[in-house]
């Protein structure tokens, strides 16, 4: 099982909210590339395709948000720990509450890896 210190663990936490936070922006950049498709591409047959983009598109900023949820109540408790505490010995104490987040995060990064590599064939083939 992983562990780490405390404040690892929080830079992790922040680690993980930082490109969470970018993911969001660049699913925003590819809403916008598939708008531009769209208006530069009348083909008929591309539709079926934008609107599974779409759908998908929003599912992922759903997930984003649902796993910036996850850290931010992760980090809350992590606080409330190291206020009782008092700060003692946080370096040498080892924690191992986000072995599921740590899972989230890597079948997260996976799956979005995924649609952004067949949302860039997509572009590819109707343009």
């Amino acid at each position: 099982m992983y562990t780490t210190s405390i404040p690892n663990l929080h830079v992790e936490y922040r680690l993980w909210t930082s490109e969470l936070n970018f993911f969001k922006e660049e699913v925003r950049r590819f809403e916008h590339q598939l708008e531009a498709l769209t208006n530069r591409n009348k083909k008929g047959g591309i539709s079926a395709g934008v609107e599974q983009f779409q759908n998908r598109f929003i599912r992922q900023k759903e997930v984003i948000d649902e796993l910036k949820h996850k850290l931010a109540l992760s980090e809350r408790q992590l606080a409330s720990f190291v206020k009782e505490l008092n700060g003692l010995g946080l370096n040498s104490i080892r924690m191992d509450n986000h072995v599921k987040l740590r899972a989230d995060m890597l079948t997260f990064r996976k799956l979005y890896a995924e649609l952004k590599n067949e949302f860039r064939k997509f572009e590819v083939v109707c343009c």
